[in-house]
């Protein structure tokens, strides 16, 4: 079959890493797929206007992102600026499908040539910062959906009555996360000095300080524990990190695996997370001692995961 899957501008984030993994599987397959995005947003006149009074000055044009469709071979396009994908921009096709609340409103106009119209959704996109009305509607949308996990399917049921949706929980990028151990059927051994790992943002809902509460505790009791985190942007060191943590600002993807495998557990502690692609993750690195602390994910209770 032809796919057209419609992105918004690609970057590092777990959802996109999940795109990138479907496309090289689809494509595995046998299916021909095609991917249009949008770039950066532009400052407009009145950001523009507002920094330099603000005395910011003149913003320069956002460059573009590293992504994880970077290591894909698929056909591709790349909007000129930020717009509405329209019937032009994208071939005639099997398959359309939306990956975010604004592209699902550019799906639902384009002609019934571009293909049969999906929507994606591994997230509830209603946040403060945007118009949660527009969100709500494209969940009301007559499309496919298709859900990434339980939460976001379980959504479109109890709140919009849609009972026909598909579920496909993503996997591990098992090229990038592995345990070289265990592929040499060596046993896996505790770390020296006892870690504990942990994704650090400041963005809300991530829950990082909750993350540190349970880590500052069992550092009471447990001698030398160590803390190591990363995050995926530029996020400032804050004061709420230990001072002798190991922390890193933007890991290459190649570091991120040797973050997980060098700790004895993962912290996980999102408040609003559609999955949680990090526990896989950590898992698939052999996380040494072979357990997840999950905390706040909705619907779910706090539980140790264990394999």
């Amino acid at each position: 079959m032809k796919i057209t899957f419609v992105l918004p501008t690609l970057s590092l984030t777990g959802g996109m890493r999940v795109l990138s993994i479907y496309t090289e599987l689809l494509q595995k397959r046998g299916h021909k797929i095609f991917i249009v995005s949008t770039p950066p947003r532009q400052a407009t006149s009145i950001q523009q206007l507002r920094s330099l009074l603000g005395g910011r000055g003149w913003q320069s044009a956002p460059k573009k992102e590293q992504s994880h469709f970077d290591k894909v071979d698929v056909e591709s396009r790349v909007l000129e600026t930020y717009r509405p994908i329209t019937d032009k921009d994208i071939p005639d096709a099997d398959i359309i499908m939306a990956t975010w609340w604004e592209t699902a409103e550019w799906v639902a106009k384009l002609s019934p040539t571009k293909g049969t119209k999906v929507y994606f959704l591994q997230y509830y996109e209603a946040f403060d910062c945007v118009p949660k009305g527009r969100v709500e509607s494209t969940w009301c949308l007559p499309m496919h959906k298709i859900a990434g996990s339980l939460w976001p399917a379980d959504i479109a049921g109890n709140q919009y009555g849609d009972l026909s949706v598909s579920l496909v929980p993503p996997t591990a990028d098992t090229k990038q996360f592995y345990d070289p151990l265990s592929r040499a059927k060596q046993p896996r051994g505790k770390q020296l000095v006892p870690t504990v790992g942990s994704y650090y943002t400041t963005t809300p809902g991530k829950g990082c300080d909750i993350a540190l509460k349970p880590f500052s505790i069992a550092a009471e009791k447990v001698p030398n524990l160590r803390l190591v985190a990363f995050c995926s942007r530029n996020t400032p060191h804050p004061n709420l990190l230990p001072d002798d943590l190991e922390y890193n600002k933007i890991p290459t993807q190649y570091l991120v695996k040797e973050f997980y495998s060098k700790c004895d557990a993962w912290l996980f502690s999102s408040s609003s997370q559609g999955f949680g692609l990090a526990i896989i993750e950590a898992m698939a690195s052999a996380c040494q001692l072979s357990a997840l602390l999950l905390v706040g994910i909705p619907n779910y209770k706090l539980a140790w995961v264990a394999y």
